[in-house]
């Protein structure tokens, strides 16, 4: 590995040309970076799956309420 003139945590790999960051804080903290991005990914996820499921819970609801009132209608016309 060739060091980089300027760079301290720089190096060449002489037999690809690719550029090394062997800075272990820099990488850490990339680390950290991914696993709160995927974190955040998963929680994003985690609320779709909860507000699709209270949309389901909301529209059985909805429905329920619709029966009752055509059995309370039904119910009041035979009264009547």
């Amino acid at each position: 590995m060739q060091r980089i003139e300027g760079y301290t945590h720089l190096v060449k790999d002489p037999s690809s040309g690719g550029v090394v960051n062997n800075d272990p804080i820099a990488y850490a903290n990339y680390i950290k970076r991914k696993k709160l991005a995927k974190k955040k990914l998963e929680e994003e996820k985690e609320l779709e799956s909860k507000v699709i499921s209270l949309e389901s819970d909301i529209n059985n609801i909805k429905s329920d309420v619709s029966d009752i009132k055509e059995l309370l209608n039904n119910l009041i016309s035979k009264i009547t």
